[in-house]
């Protein structure tokens, strides 16, 4: 019998459906017509075609993010997405999160770039136009096809953000599907808690604009070989280039920037397998733009400027199979979740890894060659070094981070790096490094041959400025690691190296100084992730005298640090203090005092307040809070506390009870105690019964460390006596609190153990860590200056177009 389903809003679905549909058709339509106009030079009928057909597919794809959006506001949970993503808890702000936390809004968001770019650039471009819109509308079809969620022969083609929660497979025949106003009685899964930051509001769109723009030279790169313009190509594309490696750079160091302040592994940079999926297509994209850059010399590298340009894109491609397929699921943070879009991923990625391969190919024999070498005292000799040095870079980053696909292609059964920080930065740094000294150097040379004389004298001051600081500033620091030296002279040196030659060379033009500025900026970056990172400084050591190593790894002395309810500690140059904590809708607020000593007394200096994030769904996840000084930061973030006394769910004076599954070695807290497994006991005697064969006696041998230091023992006995189960609890005098032994199972080791305690206020307490990040400032000024000179640079670069 069919149920009648009452409240389901299903228009708006449907005209989802159609825009998705239509935006699928009109790109195929967009393709064939400007691959006619191409083909057919002068053919303006099927270029006209294809312009109407891309603004029609335009128009479905913002038809179908005004639908989308219009079903997150209003929280139509009957559509799989809106439940998925959103929930009624959630901040209205964080609306554009949901849109692009799943699969099928992230694409759309892609899609929704690539289509700006190719309006902007049927508008602003006369240049390759049908070519190149042919190459970006085809790749329009391939990202529709992955949201049409339509089967075709018995194949699924795409996940459609507008199918119903009842359609979806893994909710069929669920309690809920029978109920015909089911709509009333459900709330959405929520935003994940780690992306309720505003971060993650500008993040991904910068990042997917980053990825957009990279098909902007990938399309010249084809054109050029489609049309045999070998070199004209490259400066058509090169604004386009610099534009991309501003934008995607930038999307990199936003997620860097939202790691720092809303994760709590301490850092702004971990080596995410994702992270690293975004990072490799940026290193070999600015490889190619400065390769592209010799385009206006004698003999330009043609072949390779092809391949960055090419393998840029590619990786792009290939990055998005890595955080699509879910083979990273359980590797990185930011990974997705298969939706049976694998195939078509590899579709994607092996058509225009072919369309690439084929070009090259087939002009192999006509590129113009290099004539002759060219000396190593050019400027282009060295940019080529560099942009080979970014290659083996990115190779090295990609090889490591994709173990998981060649295991799962070759059968193979190569470990993934066990500290991946320490296998990722001993590799890097030496790149990094090498490219470092490059853009200090290079600067210097003239294209074509340079002087020897005069390279020397003009570099001499800057290596000896740059060594006298490295001295000075790694004797400040105390830094004697032979690779942080290293990288720190090289990122010293490309500073002044640039900085001499915007004064003296370029004297002080800052609109001629682009390529120089965002040299400054880059060095500034390795310099400050060098400092803040190999110099950080953990200061939540525990002087609290509890023992906080038995709760686990995450629990180190040398790293947390035990607060009591207005108690105050001495933590690094500050004592500390814990003044409680407030709920603010979904967020805990726990408010830390840092306190400095004067002649008065202790004077507070700032509270922090970092933030435990309820989520019933997903868990509780701590963010943290940070105090920023002009010379460091002060990160703190919890690690634990009792979430029931922060919210005030437990009444004072009142008794609370509780559930813990253990296993040998397994702790938990009470309000005043930590309480280990120690031992399970089955051999156990009981002077109230008599214990029979068959019968069953086992105690759990429980160790309390209390907050004042002092230790105590509760072993409290399950027993089963014919066939009949017992449980003899035992009380700690010292605090009142009873446990008792509910549960045991032989097969997992487990015991349920149940812990009865009188709740005392003055006993709250938190654990946290603390690290204090020195010179971080040094970083977030070298993003500013980097992004600030490829501004400059791409204006320089149009205007240089308009000249010629």
């Amino acid at each position: 019998m069919d149920i009648e389903y009452t409240g389901e809003h299903l228009i708006p679905g449907m005209i989802g459906h159609f825009c998705t549909s239509l935006s699928f058709v009109s790109a195929i339509v967009a393709t064939l017509s400007f691959y006619m106009a191409a083909k057919k030079e002068g053919s303006s009928d099927w270029f006209l075609i294809g312009k109407q057909a891309f603004r029609i597919h335009s128009l479905s794809v913002a038809g179908i993010i005004a639908t989308l959006f219009y079903l997150l506001v209003n929280h139509y949970y009957e559509y799989n997405y809106v439940w998925q993503h959103s929930n009624n808890e959630m901040p209205i702000r964080y609306i554009l999160a949901c849109f692009w936390e799943g699969q099928e809004g992230s694409l759309v968001l892609w899609t929704f770039w690539n289509l700006i770019l190719g309006n902007i650039f049927m508008m602003k471009s006369k240049s390759f136009l049908a070519s190149n819109m042919a190459i970006i509308s085809i790749a329009q079809v391939f990202l529709s096809s992955m949201v049409l969620g339509i089967y075709i022969m018995g194949y699924k083609f795409g996940s459609s953000p507008f199918i119903l929660l009842r359609e979806n497979p893994d909710m069929a025949n669920l309690p809920f599907t029978k109920i015909a106003d089911y709509t009333s009685k459900i709330d959405g899964k929520g935003l994940n808690p780690i992306l309720q930051n505003y971060w993650m509001i500008i993040h991904p769109p910068t990042l997917f604009l980053g990825f957009a723009t990279t098909l902007i030279p990938f399309a010249y790169a084809i054109s050029g070989f489609w049309k045999r313009k070998y070199n004209e190509w490259q400066r058509h594309a090169l604004p386009w280039a610099y534009f991309a490696v501003m934008v995607l750079g930038l999307g990199i160091l936003m997620g860097g920037i939202w790691a720092y302040e809303a994760l709590s592994f301490g850092g702004f940079w971990a080596w995410d397998p994702v992270e690293n999926a975004s990072l490799v297509p940026w290193l070999t994209l600015v490889g190619a733009a400065h390769l592209m850059h010799l385009s206006r010399v004698n003999s330009p590298p043609i072949r390779l400027s092809y391949c960055l340009v090419v393998i840029t894109y590619i990786y792009v491609l290939y990055s998005t199979f890595l955080t699509r397929s879910g083979v990273l699921g359980d590797t990185s943070v930011h990974a997705f979740t298969d939706l049976g879009i694998s195939g078509q991923l590899l579709l994607y990625l092996f058509f225009f890894i072919g369309l690439s391969v084929f070009f090259l190919v087939k002009n192999w024999k006509n590129i113009p060659s290099n004539e002759g070498e060219e000396s190593v005292y050019s400027r282009e000799f060295w940019m080529l070094i560099g942009a080979l040095v970014l290659f083996v870079s990115s190779f090295q980053i990609l090889f490591s981070t994709s173990i998981p696909v060649i295991n799962a292609v070759f059968g193979t059964e190569l470990a993934p790096p066990a500290d991946p920080i320490a296998h990722y930065n001993s590799w890097q740094i030496p790149f990094a490094s090498i490219i470092a000294i490059i853009i200090g150097f290079t600067q210097m040379l003239k294209y074509n041959k340079t002087d020897k004389k005069d390279f020397f004298k003009k570099i001499s001051i800057s290596l000896l400025l740059g060594t006298i600081l490295t001295i000075i500033i790694s004797w400040g620091l105390n830094m004697v690691n032979y690779f942080y030296l290293m990288l720190l002279f090289a990122s010293i040196f490309a500073v002044t190296a640039n900085l001499q030659y915007l004064i003296n060379i370029l004297n002080g033009k800052i609109l001629k100084g682009g390529a120089s500025i965002a040299h400054i900026g880059f060095g500034l970056i390795l310099l400050g992730a060098l400092i803040s990172t190999s110099k950080s400084d953990i200061i939540s050591q525990n002087s609290s005298g509890v023992d906080l190593q038995g709760l686990g790894k995450d629990f180190s002395n040398q790293e947390n640090i035990l607060l009591n309810l207005d108690d105050t500690l001495k933590m690094g140059d500050y004592e500390v203090a814990y003044r409680g904590a407030v709920k603010t809708g979904i967020n805990i607020h726990f408010n830390i005092d840092f306190l400095s000593e004067t002649e008065d007394g202790l004077k507070k200096e700032f509270t922090l307040k970092p933030i435990v994030q309820l989520n019933k769904v997903m868990g509780n996840v701590a963010e943290p809070d940070t105090w920023h000084y002009l010379t460091k930061d002060i990160y703190t973030h919890i690690t634990y506390a009792d979430l029931d006394k922060a919210q005030g769910i437990i009444k004072d004076n009142g008794l609370s009870t509780s559930e813990h599954l253990l296993k040998v070695g397994d702790s938990i807290f009470s309000a005043n105690s930590i309480i280990t497994l120690e031992k399970i006991n089955p051999h156990v005697e009981v002077p109230r019964y008599k214990i029979k064969e068959g019968d069953i006696a086992v105690a759990a041998e429980l160790k309390l460390i209390h907050l004042d230091g002092q230790e105590s023992w509760a072993n409290p006995i399950y027993l089963i006596i014919e066939k009949q189960v017992f449980s003899i609890p035992d009380t700690i005098p010292k605090t009142g609190t009873v446990f008792v032994f509910n549960k045991i199972n032989p097969a997992s080791g487990e015991i349920t153990i149940q812990m009865i305690q009188k709740n005392d206020p003055k006993k709250d307490f938190v654990i946290l860590k603390a690290i204090v990040f020195p010179y971080i400032n040094v970083l977030w000024s070298g993003i500013v200056l980097m992004v600030l000179g490829t501004i400059i640079a791409i204006r320089n670069r149009i205007l240089i177009m308009r000249k010629e």
